[in-house]
């Protein structure tokens, strides 16, 4: 997918509803008619969510033309979703009829604008009772909400003024983007499942209904792409490693080479392909046998194009890293506990393989070491560097992703990366403690939820978000 649309705006529609009955009243008066009062109810709305939304406004609704005009001005504009207001009290067949008529795949975000005060004390004169009468969208409110559950239709609900909801609002309307984006990308798996964790693994044919297509790639191809890479390229981009980063033993230039050109290799077929993340069966020999190594770099321009690369050809962790990219563009790295230590209240946790180093956070948390795990091996390039990383100290969102019996299940968690010295070698990894519940509990609760190995993780808290997109894309939602 192209970056522009990876980068858009989130388009908005807006569905605001006035009375048919109201319209023609206030001429004269000092407010101005009920139209022109309602209109500035949409002018603040609008204003508010200036200029982070692409807003789609088809005009005020009063009738079924209005509504049969805004329906097709939202297909034409392929709104990520509606943001439905009732001004005042109004006719409840036409907010039936959008209920029946509209894509019901299209998100409803359902809003009651509070005001900010009222200017009238009693409706005793015609301007005031107008006001009165403009100033009812929660009658309107009220009703339209029993409908939606009539009609079976879902909405995520807010209420406030303009100024208090609009961050909320653009927050849910980007996570609506989110999901179309994902509905319209494309992932890669090299090259195929390995029976040693079936378990892991998500039906690639069953995650179509929730979003990319999935296309297989041979160890071949990566082969071949890396090895047109010119030399000139492979030894600039190691010669900015090794200025960059702290070197942790000394390596041959053949191995070094090796290592950030099959890396490159990687970057080269997800551009060939189009591909907005990829999955490497890294613990596959047959990569070994064909290449004599796992990559050990992550090319910078991956991220540039908010895509992801993820280890061991599991789509759970690419989706929900991708998901986490387009959401905060943020560093993502994979992780799998290896230990608790209950004295602590801690566990050890990280991976090997393709894992991001790139952001500023990271820069002294990096040192080039060799891949100690396939060192004494017979491989060609046995004992490759990589970049090896302490993830950085900070409170983080921890998530994870896989399927059961055709169901995706979503778990966010909380936890704080330690700050200390590189351990474990061969891995990207960190020390973590659960943030808001005791170590044993926080795995009592992971393994009766029933999960993989495989996590993510996120700096900041994004656990609310993460819960508005489980169910925007279908998703069961866990949170620990």
């Amino acid at each position: 997918m192209n970056i522009p649309e990876k980068q858009r705006k989130p388009r908005i529609g807006f569905l605001f509803i006035g009375s048919q009955r109201f319209k023609p009243l206030g001429e004269g008066t000092a407010g101005g008619t009920y139209v022109n009062r309602v209109a500035r109810e949409t002018k603040a709305v609008t204003e508010a969510l200036n200029p982070a939304l692409e807003i789609i406004n088809p005009g005020d609704i009063y009738d079924k033309a209005d509504l049969a005009a805004a329906l097709e001005t939202f297909s034409k504009e392929k709104a990520d979703c509606i943001l439905a207001v009732f001004h005042s009290w109004a006719e409840d067949n036409i907010w039936i009829r959008f209920l029946r008529d509209s894509d019901p795949s299209i998100p409803l975000i359902y809003y009651c604008p509070a005001k900010e005060s009222i200017p009238f004390e009693d409706c005793a004169e015609e301007n005031d009772l107008i006001e009165f009468l403009a100033s009812g969208g929660l009658v309107g409110a009220l009703v339209g909400s029993g409908s939606i559950a009539k009609m079976g239709r879902k909405a995520k609900v807010f209420v406030g003024t303009p100024n208090e909801q609009k961050n909320n609002i653009i927050q849910y309307a980007t996570l609506c983007k989110i999901r179309n984006i994902l509905r319209l990308s494309r992932f890669g798996i090299m090259p195929a499942y390995n029976e040693i964790m079936w378990n892991t693994y998500i039906n690639p044919y069953g995650i179509f209904k929730y979003g990319p297509e999935v296309t297989f790639i041979g160890y071949d191809e990566l082969a071949e792409i890396s090895d047109s890479i010119p030399a000139g390229e492979v030894i600039q981009w190691k010669d900015e490693l090794q200025n960059k980063y702290q070197l942790d033993g000394t390596f041959t230039d053949e191995k070094f080479e090796a290592s950030v050109r099959y890396s490159l290799g990687l970057e080269r077929i997800m551009e060939s392909y189009n591909l907005d993340a990829m999955t490497l069966n890294d613990v596959d020999m047959r990569l070994f046998k064909k290449i004599g190594l796992r990559p050990g770099f992550y090319p910078p321009k991956i991220n540039d194009a908010l895509s992801i690369l993820c280890p061991e050809s599991d789509l759970g962790i690419a989706i929900s890293m991708y998901l986490l990219k387009l959401l905060t563009g943020k560093q993502l790295n994979t992780v799998e506990p290896f230990y608790i230590d209950a004295s602590r209240n801690l566990f050890c946790g990280g991976h090997a393989g393709p894992n991001d180093y790139n952001y500023p956070e990271s820069r002294n948390y990096v040192k080039i070491s060799f891949d100690a795990r396939f060192a004494k091996t017979n491989y060609r390039y046995a004992g490759d560097p990589f970049a090896w990383l302490r993830i950085p100290p900070r409170k983080m969102t921890m998530v994870h992703m896989s399927e059961c019996n055709g169901e995706i299940k979503l778990v966010s968690t909380r936890v704080e990366s330690l700050d200390g010295p590189h351990r474990v070698n061969g891995y990207t990894h960190s020390e973590f403690r659960p943030l808001d519940v005791p170590i044993s509990e926080f795995f009592t609760r992971l393994l009766s939820i029933g999960t993989t190995q495989h996590f993510v993780t996120v700096a900041g808290d994004y656990t609310e978000q993460l819960q508005d997109l489980a169910e925007l894309c279908q998703f069961d939602f866990y949170r620990i």
